[in-house]
């Protein structure tokens, strides 16, 4: 392995046998130059440079490489857990944002994250191996890192399996989500943090979650007419919530929910008006 750049004494950029690879290793930068000669037994890491190289080289000169090795473990176990493969975007964003959480933790700044029930919920499995990667950085790093950081790093697993190189998708439609659970726990007027986990408020998020999917990919549920004046008579407080959450997508996020969407929607808001009546008396 012939060295092309050294980034700092932990990390370098090599050649090797024609194709460019990240390695990481103590001290395997120390006092090495262009064309250098890595030992392969001082190497800990490697990560091979795609597309992504640029960023990369970036990160590694402005961050730590022990976050980097971090986020390396994290992934590789994670992809293990999902028995699937990230894209290969996430090597440098998770790095990047596990630097950024580290730094903000030691400042004791702590965030809360607001979609952190939804997240649970919508994204189980990516939850369950994000709460392994926040235990690793706990024990790694002795930090206190909260459990709303797991839901960010379960954004991040959901967006690299699906294919997605940033995690701006994946948060928008949590984000459209979340207000459309708040618009409905103002009319039912209900403090949902305290029935996250319920049966029916979890498919009650199930499904907003597949109602905007569908609006995107213009593919919506049908409701015969028959049945769908049958739920607007029968079900009419709850309908007009469910008429008020389309609203609300409409005006704030530009998302329209046909009126058969709404059909299905209302049976959910009244399951679960109706879990809540049982639950007062």
């Amino acid at each position: 392995m012939k060295i092309i750049k050294v980034f700092n004494q932990n990390a370098v950029l090599v050649s090797d046998n024609g194709q460019d690879k990240i390695v990481t290793g103590k001290g395997i930068g120390f006092s090495k130059k262009q064309n250098d000669l890595v030992p392969r037994n001082q190497i800990e890491r490697e990560y091979v440079a795609t597309e992504t190289k640029s960023k990369m080289e970036q990160l590694l000169q402005s961050i730590d490489p022990e976050y980097f090795i971090a986020s390396e473990e994290i992934i590789d176990k994670a992809e293990e857990m999902l028995n699937t493969k990230f894209n290969e975007h996430i090597h440098s964003i998770l790095a990047d944002h596990i630097a950024f959480a580290i730094d903000r933790i030691r400042d004791g700044i702590i965030i809360q994250n607001k979609l952190l029930n939804e997240i649970q919920i919508l994204y189980p499995d990516e939850f369950r191996a994000a709460e392994w990667a926040v235990n690793y950085l706990r024990e790694k790093f002795s930090l206190d890192f909260t459990i709303d950081e797991a839901a960010y790093i379960a954004i991040h697993f959901h967006s690299a399996s699906s294919g997605q190189s940033t995690t701006n998708k994946s948060i928008r439609e949590v984000t459209i989500i979340s207000a459309m659970v708040t618009t409905i726990a103002e009319e039912l007027d209900v403090d949902f943090s305290k029935m996250s986990m319920g049966l029916n408020y979890s498919r009650l998020v199930v499904h907003l979650r597949y109602v905007v999917e569908r609006v995107y990919q213009s593919k919506f549920h049908s409701m015969d007419d028959d049945v769908f004046q049958l739920v607007k008579t029968k079900y009419q407080r709850s309908y007009a919530v469910a008429e008020k959450v389309a609203r609300m997508t409409k005006v704030d996020y530009g998302l329209t929910i046909p009126g058969e969407e709404l059909g299905y929607i209302t049976l959910h808001i009244e399951r679960l008006s109706d879990q809540l009546g049982r639950a007062h008396n």
